[in-house]
């Protein structure tokens, strides 16, 4: 009876002290779902992202021709990688659109990753194309500032839908307001979908346009046939001339 009893109390301990490794060896293990939608031409997976909706009353565009951008009815700007738009066969103003991405509330500004559906439909890799930029310039009213993905202020648009678009220093112009009265010069596009203006000088008017590249200016050399046409800047004179 007394081997019994201390079999009982020795099997009991067995089951009492199992390691936990032992007791969760047939647990199921969690798995990680593929999320449906999940399309093969995105590279991450922006499942996560929540889905913006709105109706289309411009479109922005590109210096390839294309469309980088829209703003909706709504008034959110709407800031498109490369080639998503193009993915895209009924991209027009009064059409509908729904995209995946992050919403900047306070700037009204939705940066797009890739257009919702079933399934998300990421952007495609776009072709190099050469197009003409001449020389043009553009005189109207700021209706509203333009942004780039990361939020920061890369332009305007005008009340007669001609897109400006700035380097930094221009961004921070005070001329860059809306309802005030700005003139731009630079390299012109016309495109299907509006007037692109890439602004190299900018003001309240032409008299008043400043150079706003984020490059430096070439200095002026001194004209040609005048004795300095010749002289380098820095050079020292040996005397042999």
């Amino acid at each position: 009876m007394r081997n019994r009893f201390l079999s009982a109390v020795l099997l009991g301990g067995i089951f009492a002290f199992s390691p936990p490794a032992t007791r969760s060896a047939h647990a199921a293990k969690p798995q990680t779902a593929v999320p449906t939608s999940y399309a093969a031409s995105c590279v991450f997976d922006i499942s996560m992202l929540p889905t913006v909706e709105g109706k289309i009353s411009r479109l922005l565009p590109g210096t390839h021709g294309d469309v980088v951008g829209v703003i909706f009815a709504d008034g959110n700007e709407v800031v498109m990688p490369p080639g998503l738009a193009a993915q895209d066969h009924n991209l027009r103003i009064g059409a509908p659109l729904a995209v995946r991405g992050l919403m900047a509330p306070s700037l009204h500004l939705v940066r797009a990753f890739a257009l919702a559906g079933q399934p998300v439909v990421c952007a495609a890799p776009m072709p190099e194309m050469v197009t003409a930029s001449p020389p043009t310039s553009a005189q109207g009213v700021v209706e509203r500032l333009l942004h780039d993905g990361d939020g920061a202020v890369a332009g305007a648009l005008l009340t007669d839908g001609t897109v400006l678009r700035t380097p930094a220093a221009g961004a921070r112009s005070a001329d860059l307001v809306p309802g005030k009265t700005v003139y731009a010069d630079g390299k012109g596009y016309q495109t299907a979908y509006g007037k692109l203006v890439l602004v190299d000088i900018l003001g309240p008017s032409r008299a008043q346009a400043v150079h706003i590249s984020d490059e430096p200016p070439v200095p002026r050399g001194a004209a040609p046939g005048s004795p300095a046409y010749d002289e380098l800047p820095g050079a020292v004179s040996t005397g042999d001339e």
